[in-house]
């Protein structure tokens, strides 16, 4: 069975662009990366935010890429272009294993 996790990031005034450009730059590194399924992008303009559907083999392989990503400085990347920086532009659902039934 494989997770589902949902992100939705949210844009600061005026960098939506930039932020759709830094998940241009970025997502092969997640789609490639051990564990990975699948990651879909979602726009949304008006409200300025930008959703990842993501799957992931376990949400242990989830955690550790989202351990890489920390340590190899998203939080600062993406403080002025996240409203409110990373710990507050970013929402994480974790929708649990998918069922065969």
């Amino acid at each position: 069975m494989t997770e589902l996790v949902v992100l939705n990031f949210k844009a600061a005034n005026g960098k939506f662009n930039d932020l759709a450009e830094m998940f241009r730059t970025i997502l092969s590194d997640t789609r490639n990366y051990q564990g990975c399924i699948k990651v879909d992008v979602y726009e949304d303009e008006c409200s300025s935010t930008i959703t990842l559907i993501e799957e992931w083999k376990t949400l242990e392989h989830q955690q550790k890429y989202l351990s890489w990503r920390i340590e190899t400085g998203v939080q600062e990347a993406t403080k002025d272009i996240l409203e409110g920086g990373f710990d507050n532009g970013v929402s994480v659902h974790m929708w649990g294993k998918k069922a065969d039934y």
